[in-house]
């Protein structure tokens, strides 16, 4: 019976402190349930309303991108259609303000325009602003990277240029066999041809290399005369 008596006293003497804690620390408890609860919500919010932007500007881009779609034009044979006109300010306003991944393919719409259309300057700049875009897809800012340099291979620097190349060749990314291509492109223009040649030879045999890459290649390599030996 004592042992009852003092186990009951126990729990009535836990319960009673249990109780001062809380009518001191309710306030603390609600307000800190009350944060989370907030700040969940706030979460949610941002949530939605980021999906929500999403979604506008991938009807925006869509509907540019069936604008753009409207005329085909050869890359400096035309100026752009007024649907094409229309395309590329509305690529132009979403590379500006889009969001992420949005952003990206606008700039790229903007520069593919501005080739066609044979604005080189645009589509330059478009091209630098995805690849120096450090949020941007690495994928496509090396795509940037690969299409600024094959657009100049016969005018730029070639020491930047083979810079450029040769950062895309440095691991077997996606654009390795057609940075590889053109550096040959390159080593041709500045008369390095053993160069050229060995770089096409690998490439011709490369199974990762694209099928048009390697047929290339392979088929540029049969205008070469013979190698000297030991070359």
């Amino acid at each position: 019976m004592t042992d009852d008596i003092i186990r009951e006293v126990n729990e009535e003497v836990q319960a009673e402190r249990m109780r001062a804690f809380l009518r001191r620390y309710a306030g603390v408890m609600i307000a800190a349930v009350a944060v989370v609860a907030v700040a969940i919500g706030a979460w949610q919010f941002h949530a939605w309303r980021t999906r929500q932007a999403q979604e506008v500007a991938s009807a925006r881009y869509f509907e540019a991108v069936r604008l753009a779609q409207t005329t085909h034009v050869m890359a400096g044979t035309a100026p752009l259609s007024p649907d094409q006109t229309q395309a590329l300010a509305r690529f132009r306003a979403l590379a500006a303000d889009g969001p992420q991944g949005i952003r990206t393919l606008a700039q790229l719409r903007v520069a593919a325009l501005a080739t066609g259309s044979g604005d080189t300057k645009t589509a330059l700049a478009a091209w630098e602003a995805v690849r120096n875009d450090a949020a941007a897809d690495p994928v496509l800012r090396g795509l940037a990277s690969l299409l600024w340099a094959e657009r100049q291979l016969d005018i730029a620097d070639p020491a930047q240029l083979r810079a450029r190349l040769t950062t895309l060749t440095q691991t077997r990314g996606a654009w390795h066999g057609l940075a590889q291509e053109a550096l040959a492109m390159l080593d041709l223009r500045q008369g390095h041809d053993a160069d050229a040649r060995r770089r096409l030879a690998a490439l011709s045999q490369d199974p990762d290399a694209p099928d048009g890459v390697r047929a290339r290649a392979g088929a540029l390599l049969q205008t070469f005369a013979p190698a000297p030996a030991g070359h």
